[in-house]
């Protein structure tokens, strides 16, 4: 069996499940059972990076005549391994949390299955151009699920995050464009394997390393909402329905800080070093000031939307850390975050539908109310901050081991961040708690979780929190080879 064949089905099986729900199949039936058959594909390719370190399928070298060598080719190793897992749990349990029922519901799931598709062929394209392109994909659905089934000021929510991504997108392109065309002729190539060997035997010179390195960072930082391209974020994630948020926060936005792994470092990486100085301000605004602006937030949806941005000033600190201990604290910090995040996006949406609303002052009484919810409300709440055991703390502390020799200030502002996120999610649990709930909420009618259809989602991501909190080899072990590589001289 050739196994490289796993690759392009892991992005059939949700393109076969879109066009059931399009031909009348039960759409929420549908999405979910297709996200869970295409976890077979995942081990399958899974287990043949452990076992050989990559997996590929379609051509591995491009010819130097075509002016842009556009060739559809998709590859795993350690380093996009973790992130197609996030991508296929995630997806799976944002399917289970939605509701059936809802106004065009088909359109609905198909949308979801489109944003996991896209990511998983982001993470999964060897040439940068699809690279580029699954990612745009994975962003119209996004922008649609805020717009049309949002709630609050969904309309505006959706217009800034299409404004200001699509922006970063435009940016980005020149970037990739710019990378692309620095080269010799004969030696331009899309494929980053081709590319990372050719700019290491032949680096570009310096100068025209700090200019793509900026163009990269402006682009693939307003992808993760790096202050001050942050904006979009926070008020995007209140405003999108649970299962939208779960997606894009927990999984698309860590499309940007693969592609800073993936093209950065190893293709300019005497211009990224010579920028950290700046990455480092700007991680700073994300720790300091989205840090602060979380302790005013009274919405809890908004509480979680600017935590989720702050956390992503943490993992930039790992990526100029410039070392393989801080890379590997970063990437399993993406893991944890995305996780952590939708778990707490996956609670938020069902206080919001059984309480009919989301403000913290409104919401007191939930522990003796709605205790599951509320357990797993703690976990969220847990993990975001850094609880020792869950996955967050063991990215945090690789990436704080990482990066002390080189950056003991910054890691000074990122433990302060950890104070600051604490104080804001305690103070939010204790609210809900055991506040008093509002007259507004009727009390008699907030329901708790029951049965496992409505339990599972929960408790998915709540284990796989646990099990990357207590065993991070699972993460980092496949790719620390990779993230050595990527600071090879």
């Amino acid at each position: 069996m050739n196994l490289g064949l796993t690759l392009p089905v892991l992005l059939l099986i949700p393109l076969a499940g879109m066009i059931l729900i399009a031909l009348g199949a039960r759409p929420k039936a549908t999405a979910l059972w297709t996200s869970l058959l295409n976890l077979v594909p995942g081990f399958l390719a899974s287990g043949c990076v452990l076992r050989s370190g990559e997996l590929f399928f379609g051509p591995a070298s491009e010819p130097p005549r075509e002016l842009f060598p556009f060739h559809f080719s998709l590859g795993m190793d350690g380093l996009s391994l973790p992130l197609v897992w996030l991508t296929l749990i995630v997806t799976w349990t944002a399917i289970g949390t939605g509701r059936e029922g809802i106004k065009r519901e088909k359109e609905y799931y198909i949308c979801l299955l489109l944003i996991g598709a896209g990511a998983l062929g982001a993470f999964l394209s060897v040439d940068l151009f699809y690279f580029f392109s699954f990612h745009e994909v994975a962003l119209i659905p996004t922008f649609l699920l805020v717009g049309m089934w949002g709630h609050g000021d969904r309309s505006g929510a959706a217009w800034r995050m299409t404004i200001y991504l699509m922006l970063g997108s435009m940016v980005l392109l020149v970037g990739l464009i710019g990378l692309f065309l620095a080269l010799p002729e004969t030696a331009r190539s899309l494929d980053w394997r081709v590319l990372a060997e050719t700019l290491r035997a032949n680096p570009l010179e310096v100068g025209a390393q700090q200019m793509v390195a900026v163009l990269l960072l402006i682009g693939f930082g307003t992808l993760v909402s790096l202050v001050p391209f942050h904006s979009w974020a926070p008020g995007g994630y209140a405003s999108a329905p649970a299962p939208a948020a779960m997606l894009h926060a927990g999984v698309l936005k860590k499309f940007g800080l693969y592609g800073l792994l993936r093209v950065a470092l190893p293709m300019v990486p005497d211009g990224w070093k010579d920028i950290s100085w700046i990455v480092g301000l700007l991680l700073t605004g994300n720790i300091l000031y989205l840090g602060f602006a979380s302790l005013q937030q009274r919405d809890f949806r908004w509480l979680l939307g600017f935590s989720s941005a702050m956390h992503m000033g943490t993992v930039f600190l790992g990526l100029i850390s410039g070392t393989v201990l801080g890379l590997a604290g970063a990437l399993t910090l993406m893991v944890g975050h995305g996780l952590s995040a939708a778990l707490g996006f996956s609670v938020a949406g069902e206080i919001s539908r059984r309480t009919g609303t989301s403000w913290l002052r409104d919401l007191g009484g939930l522990a003796q109310r709605a205790p599951r919810l509320w357990f797993y409300l703690t976990i969220a709440a847990m993990a975001s901050i850094g609880l020792p055991g869950l996955a967050n703390f063991a990215g945090e502390i690789m990436i704080f081991f990482g990066s002390w020799v080189a950056h003991p200030v910054l890691v000074a502002v990122a433990a302060w961040g950890v104070v600051l996120s604490a104080v804001a999610m305690l103070r939010a649990v204790k609210s809900l708690a055991f506040g008093p709930m509002s007259p507004a909420v009727q009390a008699e009618t907030v329901t708790d979780l029951h049965g496992v259809r409505e339990i599972w989602p929960f408790a998915v991501l709540t284990a796989a929190l646990v099990v990357v909190g207590v065993m991070p080899l699972l993460v980092y072990g496949p790719a620390r080879p990779v993230l050595e590589r990527l600071l090879l001289p």
